[in-house]
């Protein structure tokens, strides 16, 4: 009698322990598919200290586009803003990539924005370059964009969401389609 219960205690046991490790590889296969599903979406990164933090609120902005005013109203949930300045090298090295994914996928040119930060001089090729695809603001340094996502340095990029009140607030940073991140790479 007392070998059949240890033996049904080691069998119990090692039940245990194959559930373990088989919630550990459901775990992993999920982890993976989230990956794979999104290869051909944007890269993301942490949180970084260029932009407002992720959950922070997107303040109310107006600004003279390309096809016109653009305002914080004016973003829809899931909006990628990117930030350029033509001072700057890594900008230089995404912008060529942030374009052709911007051409490349006109159906989602409703939910792109980029603001080009600088000189109204300096900043023409990049101007030049991004308004034919994405609409487009220029602003100087701390403009109403700029300033409304607190951006701290550059390139910087966000992607926002609405809330059921309709705050505007940062739901990703250091989000940059694949193909700017394969460009700069």
């Amino acid at each position: 009698m007392t070998l059949l219960a240890v033996a049904v205690a080691g069998v119990g046991a090692l039940s245990l322990l194959n559930l373990v490790f088989t919630l550990g590889v459901v775990r992993r296969l999920r982890e993976h598919s989230e990956r794979l599903a999104n290869t051909g979406g944007p890269v993301t990164a942490p949180s970084d200290p260029l932009v407002a933090p992720v959950g922070g609120q997107v303040g109310a902005f107006s600004a003279a586009g390309t096809g016109g005013p653009v305002t914080d109203v004016d973003l829809a949930d899931g909006t990628l803003v990117a930030f350029f300045s033509p001072s700057c090298r890594p900008c230089q090295e995404k912008l060529p990539g942030f374009v052709a994914h911007a051409a490349d996928h006109p159906d989602a040119r409703v939910r792109l924005l980029a603001v080009v930060v600088g000189d109204a001089e300096e900043s023409r090729p990049m101007l030049d370059a991004l308004a034919p695809v994405v609409p487009t603001v220029h602003e100087e340094l701390d403009g109403p964009v700029g300033a409304a996502f607190a951006v701290r340095a550059f390139p910087a990029s966000v992607r926002v969401g609405r809330t059921v009140d309709g705050r505007l607030l940062v739901t990703e940073t250091g989000v940059w389609p694949r193909a700017a991140v394969a460009v700069a790479s």
